[in-house]
């Protein structure tokens, strides 16, 4: 079953915009117009979808990769770019325009 969400993270900077389940992949999308870092946008997605509380539980996102680095990425990007690794068990692919994509490990793997 795929979901598609709207604007339920527009307060936070971080949303969640479709998830499916049943296939393991989820689209976010980060405003870099809104009071989060990219990396706090990838936090609270993480943290939504693995189903923790990132307030109490810490998503090891530094342990792969460099949250500095992602943030200063995509800063005044030009053109079309993209990173991947992998955090929480899950695969995330995040582009120079915001978009988000977090699928389980095994759906990113075929």
């Amino acid at each position: 079953m795929s979901k598609s969400y709207g604007g339920n993270g527009a307060d936070e900077g971080a949303e969640l915009t479709e998830a499916c389940e049943r296939s393991g992949v989820y689209r976010a999308r980060h405003d870099p117009d809104g009071p989060l870092a990219l990396s706090e946008t990838i936090i609270e997605v993480v943290a939504e979808i693995a189903g923790i509380d990132p307030t109490r539980t810490v998503v090891p996102l530094g342990e792969r990769i460099d949250p500095d680095a992602l943030d200063s990425l995509f800063t005044d990007a030009e053109g079309q770019a993209s990173v991947s690794f992998e955090v929480c068990d899950l695969a995330v692919v995040v582009w120079s325009d915001g978009r988000i994509r977090i699928s389980n490990r095994s759906v990113a793997d075929s």
